[in-house]
């Protein structure tokens, strides 16, 4: 009896290799089929809030989508203006096509070629800038993980990038980033569309429970209750400048060329999770260049700070119910914040609903005003007395 013939070791290999590679072939065209579905998904105009409002993966798509979308007007800066702004929400207000450019941890350096790369829309108009994220006191990083400088529309240098097309749609096709992107997004949309409450799809609608800070509001209560005698804070010509405020500049300089409107501000904060490392040196040096520039720069500019005591940021003495309706578990700004701050930057009515005590006391354009310097530091002053209550043992 003859026995079965035994296939030698090259025709083995062979039809292993073969094997696998119809198998890495069919896994890339799965991928490949499933990232384009959801880009077209992406692209849908009514599902921008998702899209601009999640951060995993928006260094890789936010520059890709403001070439798709071209708006006229633009948000730059860390995640406190990323989860600030609806960018649906902020188009309503305005009447114009605004764009969220905002991401997580944005560095100077990012964000200033977010800008670069930005300027080829011929519709931009406005801008709004998260000051914070230029001039907050650390030392410089250039980039963060995930930022890729062959994605923007041009080098380094200036020079127009190449193979432009090519990159960004690896990038949203075959890429991890585009599979985690996507699936993160198709979830999300998936979840709105069967009525979920946004908080459980987009962590920019999460909001901060009192529960547990009792004590610290009492003390709040009772500074507010006191007499306005405020610390010394000291102020002179040496402070220190934020490493990241020549990065600002150079994105003015590219703005102010096209002739583009800046709105700059400042991020308001929740007086009840005590002091940031965003103060009166980032307040100071914001006025100085925003005034020193108005006299050459193509378009308006404007200079607000939120960021000091008033009923917004003082949420949590009086408010309605157990959880914010203005402030994140970690302290970021939610969307509700963002259209109060768009309805005092652009003129238009606050939202239907906002306290009195918030409409009558948040924010005006410093650049107006000739005591800029006096109020900031009246400012800072009264937020170091009551973050001192709640750093008390």
């Amino acid at each position: 009896m003859q026995s079965p013939a035994v296939p030698d070791a090259d025709t083995a290999a062979r039809t292993f290799l073969r094997i696998f590679a119809v198998v890495v072939l069919t896994m890339i065209g799965l991928v490949a089929v499933f990232n384009r579905f959801v880009q077209a998904e992406i692209e849908r105009p009514e599902n921008q809030t998702i899209v601009q409002l999640i951060g995993g993966w928006s260094r890789v798509y936010k520059p890709i989508l403001m070439d798709r979308f071209n708006p006229e007007g633009a948000v730059y800066g860390a995640s406190w203006a990323r989860d600030a702004f609806d960018p649906i929400a902020l188009s309503s207000i305005t009447g114009q096509h605004w764009y969220n450019h905002a991401v997580s941890a944005a560095t100077p350096y990012e964000m200033r070629r977010f800008v670069e790369s930005s300027l080829d829309d011929p519709n931009l108009r406005q801008v709004i800038i998260n000051l914070d994220t230029f001039l907050i006191p650390q030392a410089e990083v250039r980039r963060k993980q995930g930022f890729d400088e062959s994605l923007l529309d041009q080098d380094a240098d200036g020079r127009p990038t190449r193979w432009l097309g090519a990159r960004r749609w690896f990038a949203t096709t075959l890429s991890g980033a585009a599979v985690g992107n996507n699936i993160e997004v198709l979830a999300a949309i998936r979840a709105r569309d069967r009525g979920a409450d946004p908080a459980e799809y987009l962590d920019s609608y999460d909001r901060f429970d009192f529960a547990g800070h009792e004590a610290d509001i009492e003390k709040l209560r009772q500074v507010l209750a006191e007499p306005a005698s405020v610390p010394g804070i000291p102020v002179d010509e040496a402070l220190p400048v934020p490493p990241g405020k020549q990065e600002l500049e150079r994105a003015l300089d590219l703005l102010c060329a096209r002739g583009v409107s800046v709105i700059g501000y400042f991020t308001p904060t929740m007086v009840l999770l005590g002091a940031t490392e965003r103060g009166l040196a980032a307040q100071l040096h914001g006025l100085e260049l925003f005034r020193r520039r108005q006299a050459d720069c193509g378009g308006t500019l404007h200079f607000y700070n939120f960021n000091y005591v008033n009923a917004l940021t003082l949420d949590g003495l009086e408010q309605a119910g157990r959880y914010s309706g203005y402030f994140r578990t970690d302290g970021h700004p939610r969307p509700t914040i963002g259209e109060l701050m768009a309805a005092r930057m652009f003129g238009r009515p606050f939202p239907p609903g906002t306290p009195p005590a918030i409409a009558a006391d948040f924010g005006d354009d410093l650049l107006l005003r000739e005591d800029a310097e006096q109020r900031l530091l009246e400012q800072a002053r009264q937020m170091a007395r009551f973050h001192a209550a709640v750093s008390l043992p």
